[in-house]
C-alpha cells in the first residue's frame, strides 16, 4: 500500500520541503539461514495474549507492591478467579477470559539492586535428562525412553529457578498441594529478561512433567521420580534435595504424589486435573504458550529443536542490538520464534552500514547526540521503556498479525491492577508510569482509548512507523545443522577476523606500554635528578 500523506503539509511522499514526514518502513527481511521468514504469524499467535503478557512482564512484575496491587485485585467484583503471588514476587498467576480457562504464569526478571539475583544470570549449561526419571521393576530408565526430554542442556540457574517456580510455588502454594494444570485450556508462561529465559525453561517441565505423568498413566513405568531441589526458592525446600516419588492408582484414577527430602508430604492428584489440556479444537498448536521479552540464549541446539517440536507457540520478542540478551556465546541458542525489532534511527546513522560497526555503535553505552537520541542504543534496548512501544504498535497495527489485539480485551484483563492517583498539578497533563496513572483530567476515573494507549506504551507516543520489524519463524530440526550452527558466517567473521584482530591490537598496545612504560620512567627520574644537581649546583 501506499504510505500515508504527511500529516503537517498534506502533501504526498517524499516531501522534501517537510522534515517533519518519517519515510515508509522497509519490507520484513531475513537473513538467518536456521529460520524462514513469513510476512504473517502463525495463526494459533494470540495477539491479546501477548500485549497482556508483556505489560504483566514489563510492568507489573517489577513493581515492589506486585502483591498488594494482586490482592487488591482479588477483591473487585469481576477480577479473575484466581491470582496469587510466590515467594519473594519471583512469579505470580493469573487466569484470563470470562471463563477463566487460561492460566498466565509471570516470571520476574533481574532486579539489578539485588546481588544474588544479578549473579544468577551468570552460569554454564546442565544436562536435562535427570529431572524426571522413569522407573520399573527391571530396572530405571529415564524419559528419553518415552521422549526426547534427554540430552539437552539449559542454563543451569534459570532451569534451576524454573523448577522453584513449578515445584514450589506453583504447586504448593498457588495450586495448594494439588496439581490441576489440566484444569485450564492454555497455559501462558511470560516473563522479561531473565524472567523470558525462565519462562521457555518452565514451558519445558510443564511438557516434560506432563508427558512423564502420561508414561505413568499408560503404564510404560511404575514410578516417577522427579528432582525438584530449587535453591532459587527456600520457602518449603529450604535449599535441601526434594524428590517428588508418583505412581498410580488405578482404581481410584489417581496419582498419589509422595514429596520427600527438605519436608515429608503426602496428597493425591485427580489424574484428569494433572494432565495439560490437550483438546485440539482448544490448543491445536499445543496447550502451553511462551511470550518471551528480551530473553537471553539459554540453550544447545538439541533443546532448540525439541522446543520447536514440543512448544512450538513460543514466541520471543528481541530488540535488535540488545547488549543484556546477546551478553553470552554466540553458539548458545535462543529456542522460539522471533520477532526482532530495530529502532529507525535518523538521517544522521544512514551511513551506518558495515553489520559490525553498527552493531558496536548500537551496543556501546553512549553514541554522539547528533547520531542517535537517548533511548535507541545501549542498555535502553533492554528495557520496558523501549520495547513496550515497539510490542503494543506491533500487536495492535501491524500486517503480520492475522487477528491484531483488541485495546478494550487487553485493558480489561490489565485494569484491575491499575492505580489512581490524584495528581495536583494545576493542569490538564498527565504523568504515566506502569498503570499508575496520576491525574487531574480524570477525576471520574475513566481513561479513553488514546490515554490507555499511551499507558500501554509506557507513555511514550511512538508509533509503528518508528520501528522496523523482522519476523523469523523455525524452519525444522534439519535446519540446526552443526555447520550453520558453529561455522555460520556471522560467527565465522565475528570470532575468526574480528577477534583475533581486536586480540593482536590489544597486544599490540601491551608491548607498546610495556617497551614504553620503562623509558618514560627513565627519562622522567633523569630529569627529575638533572633538575635536583641543577638545584645543588645553584645552592653551592
Amino acid at each position: 500500500p501506499s504510505p500515508p500523506p504527511c500529516a503537517p503539509c498534506s502533501s504526498p511522499p517524499p516531501c522534501a520541503p517537510c522534515s517533519s514526514h518519517r519515510p515508509a518502513p522497509r519490507p520484513m527481511q531475513c537473513t538467518d539461514k536456521t529460520t524462514t521468514t513469513e510476512m504473517t504469524l502463525p495463526i494459533t499467535f494470540d495477539a491479546d495474549s501477548a500485549l497482556e503478557c508483556s505489560q504483566l512482564a514489563m510492568g507489573l512484575a517489577y513493581q515492589e507492591d506486585v502483591g498488594l496491587r494482586l490482592a487488591n485485585a482479588l477483591r473487585t467484583e469481576g477480577s479473575p478467579m484466581l491470582i496469587s503471588v510466590g515467594t519473594s514476587n519471583i512469579a505470580f498467576a493469573k487466569t484470563r477470559g470470562e471463563a477463566s480457562e487460561e492460566l498466565v504464569i509471570v516470571n520476574r526478571g533481574t532486579i539489578i539492586k539485588n546481588v544474588d539475583d544479578a549473579v544468577r544470570n551468570i552460569s554454564g549449561q546442565v544436562r536435562t535428562d535427570r529431572i524426571f526419571v522413569g522407573k520399573r521393576s527391571g530396572g530405571e530408565i529415564t524419559m528419553k525412553s518415552n521422549g526426547p526430554f534427554s540430552k539437552l542442556s539449559l542454563h543451569r540457574q534459570y532451569l534451576d529457578r524454573a523448577k522453584g517456580v513449578l515445584f514450589t510455588y506453583l504447586l504448593l502454594d498457588a495450586m495448594h498441594g494439588v496439581y490441576r494444570i489440566g484444569d485450564y485450556k492454555k497455559v501462558i508462561v511470560t516473563g522479561h529478561s531473565q524472567g523470558g529465559a525462565v519462562s521457555i525453561c518452565l514451558a519445558a517441565l510443564l511438557v516434560g512433567f506432563d508427558a512423564g505423568l502420561r508414561a505413568l498413566k499408560d503404564g510404560h513405568i511404575d514410578v516417577l521420580e522427579v528432582d525438584a531441589k530449587s535453591s532459587s526458592v527456600y520457602a518449603f525446600t529450604l535449599g535441601n534435595a526434594s524428590t517428588l516419588s508418583i505412581t498410580l492408582d488405578q482404581d481410584a484414577e489417581q496419582f498419589v504424589v509422595k514429596w520427600s527430602g527438605a519436608w515429608t508430604h503426602e496428597t493425591r492428584w485427580d489424574v484428569s486435573s494433572a494432565l495439560l489440556h490437550r483438546q485440539e479444537a482448544a490448543a491445536p498448536d499445543g496447550p502451553v504458550r511462551v511470550y518471551a521479552f528480551a530473553p537471553t540464549k539459554i540453550s544447545n541446539p538439541a533443546f532448540e529443536a525439541w522446543i520447536h517440536e514440543n512448544v512450538p507457540s513460543t514466541f520471543n520478542f528481541i530488540m535488535r542490538f540488545d547488549p543484556v540478551a546477546q551478553m553470552v556465546l554466540p553458539w548458545n541458542r535462543r529456542p522460539g520464534n522471533l520477532i526482532e525489532v530495530r529502532v529507525r534511527k535518523n538521517e544522521w546513522l544512514r551511513w551506518l552500514t558495515f553489520p559490525f560497526l553498527e552493531a558496536w555503535l548500537n551496543m556501546s553505552p553512549w553514541l554522539p547526540a547528533c547520531c542517535a537520541e537517548k533511548g535507541t542504543y545501549g542498555g535502553a534496548l533492554h528495557t520496558g521503556a523501549t520495547i513496550l512501544p515497539a510490542v503494543t504498535a506491533f500487536l495492535l497495527e501491524s500486517p503480520a498479525v492475522a487477528k491484531k489485539a483488541s485495546l478494550d480485551a487487553v485493558w480489561n484483563e490489565l485494569k484491575y491492577f491499575l492505580v489512581f492517583e490524584e495528581w495536583f498539578g494545576g493542569d490538564a497533563s498527565s504523568f504515566v508510569s506502569w498503570f499508575r496513572l496520576k491525574i487531574s483530567k480524570f477525576p471520574d476515573k475513566q481513561v479513553g482509548a488514546t490515554d490507555r494507549l499511551l499507558i500501554l506504551k509506557d507513555g511514550s507516543e511512538k508509533g509503528l512507523d518508528d520501528f522496523e520489524y523482522t519476523i523469523r519463524t523455525f524452519s525444522g530440526a534439519r535446519a540446526l545443522t552443526w555447520s550453520r550452527v558453529y561455522f555460520n558466517g556471522t560467527l565465522m567473521l565475528t570470532f575468526f577476523v574480528l577477534v583475533p584482530m581486536a586480540l593482536l591490537l590489544l597486544g599490540v598496545l601491551l608491548l607498546l606500554s610495556a617497551v614504553a612504560a620503562p623509558i618514560y620512567m627513565t627519562l622522567k627520574v633523569g630529569a627529575y635528578l638533572s633538575v635536583e644537581a641543577l638545584s645543588t649546583m645553584c645552592c653551592v
